[in-house]
């Protein structure tokens, strides 16, 4: 339903486009797009009817319909897109030329064959609506009828009745639990808190959950263990909470509505102290309506809440904890498989112990998968044959075995959950191979290409993009990988259970074909993106390429390529590793629709020659085509391209500035383009800018000045490599930096103090920066950011004007959450009362040399939400005793803090 949908979010403003002036169509033909235009809202207004039922209710007819309609909105689009290109396709030639004249004659005969075109694919297009609509009505009462309303046993709740005997590894996260509900002294642990518990579908929530519900249970007046699941009715909610509470006493609590029953579980909850569980809560919303009906009496009443959100979690939990639920170690999960498959006593038999850890190695520690897995593995021989059967099986999405069924039913939930928008965005990860890093900014680009993102009013498609990756990681459906320094994840991959619901998914809805599939296709099902994982060929004469959306090939994953005039819509084109050779120079510029282009390995010199044809053209990634040296002049002529992503050693032409809707542009080497450093101010829509270079001339630092004052969008600048910053923070005190910039990671760049330009950065967020010499004024400026929220500060040069620098209540640094220092002189900091109220990390680099003798009294009970500390102990020159004393010194500021933070130590030499 939901593909359908966004298919349709993406097609209806490209029909209103239609109606311009820009397009000229006859009068006829613009009133059938009007009436195309109605219908496709209908069917929106329609599907939106159906996706708020609960997954269970919507009948199979409803499927085929909307799938259908996904496949004709599909190529309405097609259409659409093909019309424009050829209508906006400008003629290349010399002014004042009989070539010119007969050119535009030629152009102006197209445009008029190619809107004849389109008004007979209008019409062929309304005959198609007409079919699908009326053989949803055809077997409406059929399909209506032949529903079964039974409903079958939720899997959850069987987990709260599980044998304790087979449980494993649950012990720790029993005891962490239990403890951050019951430990604590004081007036503190008397008011009402929440411990959330949050992880991935199949991960054991609700077991963990209720393994600390009957530890604890005893020791309150009542308690209530209660599923709110995906559509929660909230009357049976309460209706369960009182029953419990009241262990029965109030017997006509189906009878009451929902006003009366939050107010009775309130009233009985007044003067008792109670436990109550909350499993598996699925939004805020939800959790708003429960927590009205659970009074904070003040005499220490705790509830667990489990969720697969992590967003919940936090919200939840304001008064208490999220606890983030592992996954099962190695040999927990050896354990647990062997508990289901062998008997009692009887280990894994030495010819299937390696296949039996590639199993272990898909399912991913997540006991859900272990115990489905091992379901399989107990009716079948013991042999490694039948055992690599179920491997091979797993993870491809199209294993038929019904076991499998609880699985996915249960991770299913997850995705029925997710809105719209990130149906699509959640299945294009089927194109990326099993345990793949995918980095998040082509994640994001590519969702762009094909036109997934929800643009709205304010914000980039690119900044939506990021945060629909960020909502994915929160609900557990990907998991972030690399971590930048300022703490953003940079790559994620997608567990293999999650893969498996995804690329089944997938095949369902004729998203994405995965090579292996190819030859199954059915004829009368449109190819619409291909991934290629392996070392394959599409060369099947009979396949029908014309449809294809995206195609990604990974590593060495293609021999043989058709030609491009065969994918005559391909918005994407990713190449990881191409083979010499493979493309020829004219292929690339015949791609007209292409809106993504990556392209890695050996390019012959002119295959992007072609390049400024393609108009609509997004991103071109050339960071990993190594061997390309040279950027072609034509490259200019993208006017529509957002982002340009190249190596450290590309020469970039002159025209640059014609690049107007550049977003991002990185990496720019400035030794290699030094005409470019001029034009960069006329890139005002530049978001993201990363260079190096600046090291033949020092001129180039003050026309790189001039031009980054007109960038008043810029949000991220990035230095890498750059020798001669000098220029950098010596301007005059009038010059301001970008307004909106939010991040500022200077590199290897060393300051010969803070610039004072800092001061106008009032969006400032992350800030990474050496200086030879810090000042007490630069705390001040420091601290007086707003909106700074980590700070890695290096200080170069062993000497310091002060010895003992203070951050007073004049630099609170009142939004700082991670603060990283690092000096090699005597200078310390002090922290004093009220300062960085919201700091949770703290890391401190310190020489033994230069502290001894130095006291270790610096404050850090001032820092009242600290949470976590590193101190790195540099030991050059030092005696092991002077080590020891230091870091002895460390754990006693560290132990003596009221909050008991996390400490690591470290030394370097």
């Amino acid at each position: 339903m939901e593909l359908a949908a966004a298919a349709l979010g993406s097609l209806l403003p490209k029909l209103g486009t239609l109606l311009s002036d820009e397009y000229r169509l006859q009068k006829g033909v613009r009133g059938e797009i009007r009436f195309l235009q109605a219908e496709m809202e209908s069917m929106q207004a329609a599907i939106e009817e159906v996706s708020n039922l609960p997954p269970d209710q919507i009948d199979g007819v409803s499927k085929i319909w909307a799938r259908d309609l996904k496949e004709l909105v599909y190529d309405i689009e097609d259409s659409v897109d093909s019309f424009m290109v050829r209508v906006d396709a400008p003629a290349h030639t010399k002014p004042h030329s009989f070539r010119k004249f007969f050119d535009r004659t030629i152009s102006l005969l197209t445009k008029a064959k190619s809107r004849h075109h389109i008004a007979d694919d209008i019409q062929d297009i309304k005959r198609r609506i007409q079919e699908v609509a009326d053989r949803r009505e055809k077997y409406k009462f059929e399909a209506t009828a032949g529903r079964s309303d039974r409903n079958p046993v939720d899997p959850r709740v069987l987990a709260c009745f599980e044998e304790t005997s087979n449980l494993v590894g649950t012990d720790g996260p029993v005891e962490k639990i239990s403890n951050l509900l019951t430990e604590g002294k004081g007036e503190p642990t008397k008011k009402l808190m929440v411990v959330s518990i949050v992880g991935v579908g199949g991960l054991g929530k609700t077991t963990i959950a209720n393994l600390v519900y009957e530890r604890l249970g005893q020791q309150f007046d009542c308690q209530a263990f209660v599923p709110v699941s995906l559509k929660p009715d909230m009357k049976h909610i309460f209706g369960s909470i009182l029953r419990q509470v009241s262990e029965d006493k109030c017997t006509n609590a189906g009878e009451k509505d929902l006003d009366e029953l939050i107010r009775s579980i309130r009233k009985f909850l007044v003067d008792k102290r109670y436990l109550i569980v909350i499993d598996d809560v699925w939004n805020t919303e939800a959790w708003e309506i429960i927590k009205r009906a659970l009074t904070d009496n003040n005499i220490g009443s705790r509830v667990i809440l489990t969720t697969r959100n992590m967003d919940g979690a936090k919200f939840a939990s304001l008064d208490g904890e999220v606890y983030e639920l592992d996954a099962l170690s190695d040999e927990d999960s050896i354990r647990l498989l062997c508990k289901r498959v062998f008997n009692e006593g009887e280990g894994i038999y030495s010819e299937l112990e390696e296949i039996t850890k590639k199993i272990l190695n898909k399912c991913g520690g997540i006991p859900l998968a272990i115990i489905t897995i091992s379901s399989m593995l107990a009716r079948i021989n013991r042999t490694k044959y039948e055992w690599y059967g179920v491997y091979n099986s797993m993870g491809s999405g199209l294993g038929k075995d019904k076991t499998l069924d609880n699985m996915r039913n249960i991770l299913r939930l997850s995705y029925s959950d997710l809105p719209y928008y990130l149906k699509p965005c959640l299945l294009y990860l089927s194109m990326f191979p099993e345990d793949y890093e995918i980095r998040r900014s082509n994640l994001v680009q590519l969702w762009v290409a094909e036109g997934f993102v929800v643009e709205k009013q304010g914000s980039t498609s690119y900044e939506i993009g990021d945060m629909y990756f960020n909502e994915l990681v929160n609900r557990s459906m990907i998991m972030p990988v690399d971590m930048d320094k300022f703490g953003v994840a940079t790559t994620c991959q997608v567990h293999d259970v999650i893969l498996d619901l995804i690329i089944s998914l997938s095949a369902q809805e004729n998203f994405c074909t995965i090579p292996d599939t190819l030859h199954h296709k059915s004829t009368a099902c449109k190819i619409r993106r291909i991934s290629l994982q392996s070392e394959q060929k599409i060369e099947a004469a009979t396949e029908n390429m014309s449809h294809v959306r995206s195609l990604i090939v990974f590593y060495n994953g293609i021999q043989m390529l058709p030609p491009p005039s065969r994918f005559s819509v391909l918005r994407v084109l990713s190449l990881e590793n191409i083979p010499s050779k493979i493309i020829q120079p004219n292929d690339i510029g015949s791609l007209h629709h292409l809106r993504y282009l990556e392209l890695g390995g050996e390019l012959e010199p002119g295959l992007l020659g072609g390049i400024g044809n393609l108009k609509l053209l997004k991103t071109l990634d050339l960071r990993h085509a190594y061997m390309f040296e040279e950027l072609p002049a034509c490259v200019v002529q993208l006017r529509q391209l957002e982002c340009l992503l190249t190596h450290s050693n590309l020469n970039f032409p002159d025209g640059i500035g014609n690049l107007t809707s550049l977003q991002e542009l990185s990496l720019l080497n400035v030794d290699k383009a030094p005409n470019a450093l001029a034009e960069l101010g006329k890139l005002t829509e530049l978001r993201v800018l990363e260079m190096k270079g600046f090291n033949e001339n020092e001129s180039y630092m003050e026309t790189f000045l001039q031009s980054l004052s007109n960038l008043g969008n810029l949000s991220t600048l990035k230095f890498d490599d750059v020798s001669n910053p000098r220029s950098l923070d010596s301007v005059s005190d009038q010059w301001k930096g970008p307004a909106c910039l939010q991040v500022f990671d200077g590199g290897y760049v060393t300051f010969s103090e803070l610039p004072r330009w800092f001061s106008s950065l009032s969006q400032l967020s992350c800030l990474y920066i050496w200086v030879n010499v810090l000042r007490q004024a630069d705390l001040q400026l420091l601290g007086a950011l707003p909106m700074l929220r980590y700070l890695e500060l290096r200080v170069r040069l062993e000497v310091t004007t002060d010895e003992r620098l203070v951050i007073g209540s004049d630099q609170p640094f009142r939004s700082l959450a991670e603060f990283k220092f690092r000096h090699y002189s005597r200078c310390w900091l002090v922290f004093g009362q009220g300062v960085m109220p919201r700091l949770r990390r703290l890391q401190l680099y310190f020489n033994v040399r230069k502290r001894v003798g130095g006291g270790f009294d610096v404050g850090l009970e001032n820092l009242t939400s600290l949470k976590h500390v590193i101190v790195q102990v540099g030991c050059r020159g030092a005696r092991s005793r002077e080590v020891e004393d230091a870091e002895t010194k460390s754990r006693d500021a560290v132990g003596s803090h009221p909050n008991h933070p996390t400490l690591v130590l470290e030394r370097y030499s």
